[in-house]
């Protein structure tokens, strides 16, 4: 599927400190701070399951209807000599795209899709906050 497009990202997460200027923002955007779209940097504790990449993710209900999230690949590790140069040899970690669809699934974010960005050549995951009263039910009575 094709990553929508968007002019700037809000950087979060709890990787999101070290991630400032080591990351290159996705789908052409920019990183700034006053945007309600929201890019998600993961740290290394927050790869190893579904619930551990779902606590890293904005609750859906702070947001408003219809922003869209999306969930970066990388780990972002803390600055360091060593995990530099593992990333500049192309060797950091990454979480599956399994890992981070899931856990927006489980937050109850919507349209959860994933895709290449074509200029940035990364893996990608989205979803939104719910938009429409008739999401927001269905989130409430599935549970989440």
């Amino acid at each position: 599927m094709t990553p929508p497009r968007i002019e700037a990202l809000r950087l979060v997460g709890p990787a999101a400190t070290h991630a400032r200027g080591r990351l290159v923002a996705p789908l052409g955007a920019t990183f700034r701070s006053d945007v309600a779209a929201r890019a998600v940097a993961l740290g290394p504790s927050d790869a190893g399951d579904v619930a551990a990449v779902a606590r890293a993710l904005p609750d859906p209900d702070s947001l408003g209807p219809d922003v869209l999230v999306v969930v970066l690949p990388s780990v972002i590790e803390p600055p360091s000599i060593g995990n530099r140069l593992l990333a500049v040899l192309g060797r950091g970690r990454v979480v599956s795209r399994a890992l981070r669809a899931s856990a927006l699934v489980s937050r109850g974010y919507v349209r959860v899709a994933a895709g290449i960005d074509g200029e940035a050549r990364t893996d990608l995951v989205w979803g939104f906050s719910p938009g429409t009263e008739s999401e927001r039910v269905i989130e409430r009575d599935s549970g989440q």
